[in-house]
């Protein structure tokens, strides 16, 4: 077939970057994809928007749009400037220099409730194009590691890799559990998870056993686990035994209890506050659970991990260790705002009586100086 030439009859149109066609678009869920084409034209345009006319162009939620711009951060493809020093407005979104795998690369990820962030202040606007204002350098806590980029082997390392003993094993136990023969892409992935991950033969093989139990067998999601085994310093089955009960216990049970019940992974940062509940603060998970079936009373559409962490806080404080001591502080609560209300209501009261006499006296003084003109 011969070459073909492609044109576009359209003056106006955005550039994209090739190497994030070629590095980054390729393990990007179709919505962050969507998200990051739209900000380009955006940039493209010179125009300035708001997170909730973002969600309605895409036709998805706001809550969509900052899941999509924090994978985007934590990929190095986006980087938030802020309006004030403790960084809690965001004032723009620029669109970083993108770099090949082999690139060395810094996270950037640094804020934790971004659709708070995005209305702060007077003006409601994510702006594409960078400002002038400085941004922070303060960076979130990193992993021990960071997972290294995949790469796509040329035709002869393919080649050479399906030759491997065990390579070869693995895509024999992955076809199995995963009920399909592998296509390239996925074939490509084992490689990147034995090779570059440098997963041992039988921490791969637990990897497709426990995903293929979690029922999840896209290799997407197989990636996404060991990328986070990787980054966690997870090198035997039985770390990652023990990891994954984790994960299927109280992990699991937390993002359920507050509504997340498409993943069964927190976050980074969900996962920072959840090692503080059980590490520093040494709360039982059901007492964890209770806080978050809270949250979710009181905030039904929108509760957060830092609402969690404040009334988790808040019982370490008041040295909560039970139910009962919760129970305890719940009463107290009570009997505070009880007395606060008694006292409004004398308060209501005593100005209520004040209010009747000095209206008495009015109309005393009325009736002397009517009399008095009256007898004259």
């Amino acid at each position: 077939m011969s070459t073909i030439n492609i044109s576009s009859e359209e003056d106006s149109y955005t550039g994209i970057s090739n190497n994030f066609i070629e590095y980054y678009m390729t393990d990007a869920n179709g919505d962050f994809v969507k998200l990051y084409l739209y900000l380009a034209m955006l940039c493209a345009s010179k125009r300035e928007i708001s997170l909730s006319d973002i969600a309605d162009h895409l036709n998805c939620t706001e809550n969509d749009v900052c899941r999509g711009i924090r994978y985007w951060i934590r990929e190095d493809v986006l980087r938030l400037t802020y309006s004030n020093v403790d960084r809690t407005e965001v004032r723009g979104i620029v669109l970083l220099s993108l770099k090949k795998p082999n690139d060395i690369l810094s996270s950037d990820l640094k804020l934790i409730d971004f659709k708070k962030a995005f209305s702060g202040g007077s003006k409601n606007e994510a702006q594409v194009k960078e400002p002038e204002e400085v941004v922070e350098e303060e960076a979130e806590e990193e992993p021990v590691q960071k997972a290294p980029r995949k790469k796509q082997p040329s035709p002869a390392e393919l080649s050479s890799k399906l030759r491997d003993k065990e390579i070869h094993i693995l895509i024999s136990e992955a076809t199995a559990y995963c009920n399909r023969e592998l296509s390239q892409k996925e074939l490509n992935s084992l490689i990147y998870i034995k090779d570059q991950l440098n997963f041992s033969m039988d921490l791969a093989e637990y990897l497709l056993e426990y995903c293929a139990e979690m029922k999840k067998t896209s290799f997407n999601y197989i990636e996404k686990v060991a990328r986070n085994w990787y980054e966690e310093g997870i090198t035997t089955r039985e770390d990652a035994i023990e990891y994954s009960q984790k994960f299927l216990t109280l992990y699991s049970r937390i993002l359920k209890a507050l509504g997340i019940t498409n993943r069964y992974t927190p976050a980074p940062v969900e996962k920072k506050y959840i090692d503080k509940w059980i590490n520093t603060f040494c709360f039982s998970e059901n007492i964890i659970i209770e806080a978050c079936n809270r949250a979710i009373e009181r905030r039904p559409n929108d509760v957060t991990f830092s609402y969690v962490n404040g009334i988790l806080e808040n019982w370490y404080n008041n040295n909560v260790k039970s139910f009962k001591d919760i129970a305890k502080l719940d009463d107290e609560h009570k009997s505070t705002k009880s007395r606060s209300n008694d006292s409004s209501r004398t308060n209501d009261t005593n100005k209520n009586t004040s209010v009747k006499k000095d209206k008495d006296k009015l109309k005393k003084l009325e009736e002397y100086y009517l009399q008095k003109a009256y007898d004259n």
